[in-house]
């Protein structure tokens, strides 16, 4: 039976394509897209995911996330979203194989407005953030045909890829 850890490497190794074709399947002309006034726009949540991605390395190597809507990066295109997402992917995956079981399970906060939003392992955060990455990533999917791209493969065929 697989470890947490174990698991979680399994699924950055696993997920990270899927989200890196997600991402470059966005239209670059139309990112200012959403599909209701209350939903964030494609660029906003794909800054959202590239962020997020970057912030897994802060909980394994800090134990501690800061966040704040108003200092959210604005990434320039797409592929820059994907450089940070990969980027910060990779170094969460370095940090948690550098772990010890005792730093898997030591504490991690997430920070909201100056005060502690979340609080659990470290282990738990990560998981957690990855499970978050997935919805937002199954929630950008949608977002691509209705913007004139073609959805990608994800866990299987799609419509788009099976013309």
């Amino acid at each position: 039976m697989k470890t947490t850890k174990e698991y979680l490497l399994q699924l950055i190794d696993g997920e990270t394509p899927a989200f890196v074709k997600v991402l470059e399947a966005l239209p670059a002309d139309k990112m200012d897209w959403k599909p209701d006034p209350k939903a964030a726009t494609a660029k906003e949540r794909a800054s959202q995911i590239a962020m997020e991605g970057d912030q897994m390395g802060d909980i394994f190597e800090k134990g501690v996330i800061i966040y704040d809507p108003a200092a959210n990066p604005s990434y320039a295109s797409t592929a820059e979203m994907t450089s940070v997402f990969k980027a910060g992917m990779a170094r969460a995956k370095d940090a948690i194989t550098k772990m010890s079981d005792a730093d898997w399970e030591g504490d991690a906060k997430m920070m909201m407005g100056g005060k502690e939003a979340w609080k659990t392992t470290k282990g738990e955060m990560g998981l957690g953030f990855m499970l978050d990455l997935i919805h937002h990533r199954g929630q950008l999917s949608v977002y691509i045909r209705p913007m004139g791209g073609k959805v990608p493969s994800i866990y299987g065929p799609s419509a788009d890829t099976m013309e």
